[in-house]
């Protein structure tokens, strides 16, 4: 005889506790997975598991409970946050900046020497940092852009600016060429953010990675981009980091 119903699993956590952070999980179901797949992203920070359709909620859980030694190590490797508050410093260039907050001041960011100088009311701080950065980023990168595209003979539409998670930049061909950038690229050093410059105006050639993209974007970036790759590899975690609020 069959039970006219079947018993509910227990629901996972939101979240964990792991290494004294609290650690969002995420769990999503796939069709095309046959197995299930545990993955830290250090970048979002969080962690993330895929299953099959079919899996049941417990083999999540023990694969869970079964790996939590490597994710506590994964964990431990992320990057603290680095929140936007009043005598906090911000990446930027490939130095800092001090964010130099007083409250009678005219409500405003503004640039002097290693300072931003910030009035106006904290709360309100990250929020007016990000976007102050964001526009740096910006004026910096577009104008660099285009210069690299003259040198190619091609012109592009627009040149943005925008938050993704997985992506320093990218190109959209076609008719109306366009550039999109990470803003956290103000962050890096100058000559970082050349290679991936160099790296996107070589997309507006060549749409694949083949041969001749890699021999144009090295000759637009005046030699190998492997050390700005390998700074993005090693640092490139943390600028994700920038902004967010301590655990």
């Amino acid at each position: 005889m069959f039970p006219l119903f079947r018993r509910a699993e227990p629901a996972l956590p939101q979240t964990l506790i792991v290494g004294g952070r609290t650690v969002p999980l995420r769990v999503a179901r796939d069709a095309r997975t046959r197995r299930l797949l545990l993955r830290a992203d250090a970048t979002r920070g969080l962690l993330r598991v895929t299953v099959p359709p079919r899996a049941r909620l417990a083999e999540v859980q023990a694969l869970l409970d079964g790996h939590s030694g490597w994710i506590a190590t994964q964990v431990e490797r992320w990057p603290q946050p680095q929140p936007l508050v009043p005598g906090g410093r911000v990446p930027f260039d490939g130095g800092s900046l001090r964010l130099d907050w007083q409250p009678e001041r005219v409500r405003g960011v503004v640039r002097d020497g290693d300072r931003l100088c910030i009035g106006g009311s904290a709360a309100t701080l990250p929020g007016r940092v990000r976007r102050w950065l964001s526009t740096a980023a910006l004026a910096d990168l577009d104008p660099a852009t285009h210069a690299l595209a003259a040198q190619i003979g091609r012109r592009l539409t627009q040149v943005t600016v925008r938050d993704p998670a997985t992506r320093w930049g990218s190109c959209i061909g076609g008719a109306a060429p366009r550039i999109g950038y990470s803003w956290r690229l103000i962050m890096a050093p100058a000559w970082v953010r050349h290679s991936v410059v160099a790296h996107e105006v070589a997309h507006l050639e060549h749409a694949n990675h083949g041969a001749a993209f890699w021999a144009l974007a090295i000759d637009l970036n005046g030699g190998s981009p492997a050390s700005a790759r390998a700074w993005l590899k090693e640092h490139g975690s943390a600028l994700h980091w920038v902004g967010r609020s301590a655990d």
